[in-house]
């Protein structure tokens, strides 16, 4: 009898574990981080066409400041999304910043661009901050709102000469 009561303890424990680990995250945390994927290669690729176009050595940097950040983050909520057997969007090539040609204007119009582009990632870190539960996800959201909000007060004093 004992040996039927510890064994139901054990699958009552083991049932627990596994809803704890269901429960570590919702459905807007795997949302966030889906869009948040999308949004950081964009990203990725505003800053690729920087790279690529930039004049100005603040455009430059920044551009090569920007790419292995995102792809940290990337790698980080690919992982989650598939610990969690959910999808992790597909690479999609954007026509973002097509317009803006090198030259004379390029790097004003590419930090404006950024700036809102960021000022969005912004609002979506924010959002999850309040309807999400994976712990992981909040963190990555914080540091998001952090860093990319010194990087617009930094475009910002930019756009600003």
């Amino acid at each position: 009898m004992a040996l039927i009561a510890l064994l139901a303890l054990v699958a009552a424990s083991a049932c627990s574990a596994s809803a704890d680990t269901q429960a570590g995250y919702n459905q807007a945390d795997v949302q966030f981080n889906q869009q948040m994927i999308t949004h950081h290669r964009q990203t990725i690729q505003l800053a690729e066409l920087a790279s690529e176009r930039g004049g100005g050595d603040y455009v430059r940097k920044l551009a090569k400041e920007i790419i292995p950040k995102e792809q940290a983050d990337i790698q980080k909520m690919s992982g989650w999304l598939t610990s969690w057997s959910e999808a992790v969007p597909a690479e999609e090539k954007t026509d973002e910043g097509a317009e803006l040609k090198a030259g004379d204007g390029f790097d004003r119009g590419w930090l404006t661009l950024l700036k809102g582009h960021l000022e969005h990632g912004v609002h979506m870190a924010k959002e999850i901050q309040g309807t999400g539960q994976h712990t992981g996800t909040k963190q990555l959201a914080d540091q998001i709102v952090t860093n990319q909000t010194e990087e617009l007060t930094a475009i910002g004093k930019q756009l600003a000469i």
